[in-house]
């Protein structure tokens, strides 16, 4: 068994496999398996070419899915494709870690489900006039900005998104998908067969005065539809990755993410598709603005990713009474909130309907974002940060708080502040340190008796007692036991619920603090 370290392991939130009353297979792989095979021959892994090769020879294959973010022109557009190799779950590591530094390789982690973040209510139309767009002059209405829509698609034909922009061309581009496994991979993304992405959009950029409907926050933004997430509103991280990537290429002010899961670990490729997109300048203008859902799990729920991402403008939600919405997350992470209960948008019945979420109010934190790069197209990310966050409405504690952040946007506020931020000061450079010698453990026990699952193997820490991480996905939910290792071995046994679980243990480093993958487990519980 190889045992490699990585420093983000992301976990499956839903997936498949065993039996109720029968052990598991031994995780040892067979010798025909291709990834074995492609591991032990020199040669067969060292280019991209090799990648999308195994890719074709696993598809359909059982075992844990890695997907590979490919970028084949550097930052320049057209580049960007997904790559899904399924391997046993024992080879997860060494797999990673041997394709992840390839020419062409952007990133290569573990897939992880992402999910829509809505929760549907009806209210009135009260979003625009508390955050002051409509106080806003008629010019200031991001024409000329692009606003890329991350999600299920958008209906360009909606009639408050198919009327063009004040300067006569479209309001929503061709767009494209990333949808892994799809006859609709990479086919145009102004469509959308579930309706979210719809919802979205009119929020940033429906027409205004046109006698349908509302009015989007920045009603002269073009939309770039980048359809992530399948008609059941469902959809994996390196396809988000990608989206992220190529929205950025393409030239897009903002991206808007309405979706993501909570807790776990961060997606190692969706991690770095927004530190790109956030800081790269070869574009000849301002990095691109990601503005993201902070989460629809509630005053105790876990933060959402892509949302706590450091380089995120996180979004809560708020009422129609400036009160945090019960169901928005709570954290450190939050940066901003804005109106999110009860939001009335296009749909793609071609008319309006009203929904709630933090997925509603993150599209009108990104048009806010929009009509402040259509205002000074020199401004950053950072910039445009601090300008929502320093002319916020605050609201709750005193000052930035877990629940609104810096308070609810404020546009016209926003529109009329100066900031100016400031250039971090490089941090003195530190000592060398010792390496320390690193974990090293395994997975050797895998046994399902009718639901009481016994997890378990060999592990080491030469610096420290061994602490063993145990993540049980399943349904949407991700379950964290610590386990203390004694006698060289770790073990954990728990009662599962029915349903598919993927079930990973990873060795926690002391004092490093980094994660080893010990393995993985995929079974279903009757």
């Amino acid at each position: 068994m190889r045992n490699k370290t990585v420093t983000t392991v992301a976990l499956s939130l839903t997936l498949l496999m065993g039996s109720a009353g029968a052990a598991l297979p031994a995780a040892a792989a067979t010798p025909d398996e291709p990834v074995t095979i492609a591991l032990d021959t020199p040669g067969r892994l060292d280019s991209v070419t090799d990648v999308r090769a195994l890719a074709a020879d696993t598809a359909g294959d059982p075992g844990v899915r890695v997907g590979v973010v490919i970028d084949t022109n550097g930052s320049a557009p057209g580049g960007i494709s997904v790559e899904h190799i399924a391997t046993p779950s024992t080879e997860v590591s060494a797999l990673t870690d041997r394709i992840d530094g390839l020419a062409g390789v952007v990133s290569a982690t573990v897939d992880v489900p992402v999910q829509l973040l809505a929760d549907p209510q009806s209210s009135q139309q009260y979003a625009p006039a508390r955050i002051q767009s409509t106080a806003l002059a008629a010019g200031l209405d991001g024409l000329g900005t692009t606003v890329a829509v991350i999600d299920s698609g958008v209906l360009a034909t909606q009639p408050d998104l198919a009327t063009p922009l004040r300067n006569g061309t479209p309001r929503v581009l061709a767009g494209t998908s990333f949808l892994w496994g799809s006859a609709e991979n990479r086919t145009p993304g102004n469509v959308d067969p579930h309706g979210h992405g719809t919802h979205v959009a009119g929020i940033v950029s429906a027409a205004r005065d046109n006698g349908i409907g509302g009015s989007g926050v920045a009603p002269g933004a073009r939309i770039l539809p980048v359809r992530v997430l399948a008609a059941s509103g469902s959809g994996y991280s390196s396809d988000v990755a990608a989206g992220i990537l190529w929205a950025h290429q393409q030239g897009a002010d903002v991206i808007n993410m309405s979706l993501g899961a909570p807790g776990g670990e961060f997606p190692a490729d969706v991690d770095r598709a927004i530190q790109t997109a956030t800081t790269d300048t070869s574009r000849g203008k301002p990095p691109t603005v990601v503005v993201a859902a902070a989460g629809n799990n509630g005053a105790m729920g876990d933060p959402s990713w892509p949302g706590r991402h450091p380089r995120a403008i996180a979004v809560a939600a708020t009422d129609s009474l400036d009160r945090i919405a019960t169901f928005s997350t709570r954290g450190n992470y939050v940066s901003v909130a804005a109106p999110g209960a009860g939001i009335y948008s296009t749909c793609i019945t071609g008319k309006q309907c009203s929904m709630s979420g933090t997925s509603m109010a993150s599209p009108m934190v990104a048009a806010a974002s929009a009509i402040l790069r259509q205002q000074d197209p020199t401004r950053t990310p950072d910039t445009i940060r601090a300008l929502l966050e320093q002319s916020a409405t605050d609201l709750g504690a005193p000052g930035k708080d877990v629940e609104y952040g810096a308070g609810r946007i404020n546009l016209a506020a926003a529109t009329a502040t100066t900031v100016t931020t400031p250039v971090p000061t490089p941090p003195a450079p530190k000592p060398a340190a010792r390496v320390p010698v690193m974990l090293t453990g395994n997975v050797d026990t895998a046994v399902l008796d009718r639901r009481r699952f016994t997890f378990g193997g060999q592990v080491q820490d030469p610096d420290a007692a061994p602490v063993v991480i145990v993540r049980d996905a399943v349904a949407g939910r991700l379950a964290t036991t610590r386990v203390a290792g004694a006698n060289g071995r770790w073990q954990s046994v728990s009662d599962l619920e029915p349903g598919s679980h993927v079930i990973c243990a990873t060795g926690l480093d002391q004092p490093t603090g980094t994660e080893t993958m010990l393995g993985c487990q995929q079974l279903v519980v009757k």
